[in-house]
């Protein structure tokens, strides 16, 4: 009886090794997509961050209750899938920094296709300049420009981090004031206003040893309603040797 029990383990054993070794004649991906998430206005990429940022909803086709694939969106408000199907798709950009936009049955083809999105952003950062001063602070300053004629300013901040997916969600917990701004009620935007804020290195040393890169960038939060979630709009991120 153990010998027989023996031997049904051993065919056991062999079924599953050569179940695992058959082909997999399932087709992979067979398409990419790329893009750029842009102003509609300025034609410029809309900032945002790749952790907790702005996403691309994207809903392939032909299936009872087509399930959404988050496709993430970089820093610099561009996109890359090089793992899709071809096939018909919608798209959904929802709890972004922009009005939501809907695509429908948008095809993709095999191999390279390119595909930009048009939006309007809650806020627009404009004139955005951040530098390193004698007194080892770096200050920043900037203007806003509404994108939307609904939209309020919320809060501003000076982020900073020691890599460039520096925002809201990567960011240092610096000391101080004045590298942040918040509006208990939110106010109009204002485009000639001029926005300063500053981290003052000497108060944050622990944060930032010499001989090092860091990366430093604005963002603004809007507060507008019935759409969702609203993500912080940004400007580029600025690389300073310290």
């Amino acid at each position: 009886m153990k010998l027989q029990f023996s031997r049904l383990l051993l065919l056991l054993g062999l079924s599953l090794s050569l179940s695992s070794c058959m082909k997999d004649d399932m087709e992979g991906p067979n398409a990419q997509v790329y893009g750029i998430i842009k102003d509609k206005v300025t034609g410029e990429p809309v900032q945002t961050e790749l952790i907790n940022g702005s996403i691309i909803q994207a809903f392939e086709q032909g299936y009872a209750t087509p399930v959404a694939q988050n496709w993430l969106i970089k820093n610099t408000g561009e996109y890359r899938n090089n793992l899709v199907f071809a096939n018909k798709y919608n798209f959904n950009l929802i709890n972004g920094n922009f009005i939501p936009v809907s695509i429908t049955d948008y095809e993709i083809k095999p191999g390279e296709n390119k595909l930009d999105f048009e939006v309007e952003p809650y806020i627009r950062v404009k004139n955005c300049a951040i530098s390193k001063n004698s007194n080892n602070q770096v200050v920043a300053t900037f203007n806003l420009e509404p994108g939307v004629a609904a939209a309020r300013l919320s809060a501003i901040r000076l982020y900073a981090f020691s890599d460039v997916y520096v925002g809201e969600a990567v960011k240092f917990n610096t000391a101080g004031t004045s590298f942040q701004q918040s509006f208990g009620t939110p106010i109009v935007i204002n485009p000639a206003t001029t926005y300063t804020l500053t981290i003052d290195l000497n108060t944050n040393a622990t944060l930032f040893p010499a001989g090092r890169d860091y990366f430093f960038r604005v963002g603004a939060l809007a507060s507008i309603s019935g759409y969702g979630t609203v993500r912080r709009n940004y400007a580029s991120f600025v690389k300073i040797s310290l």
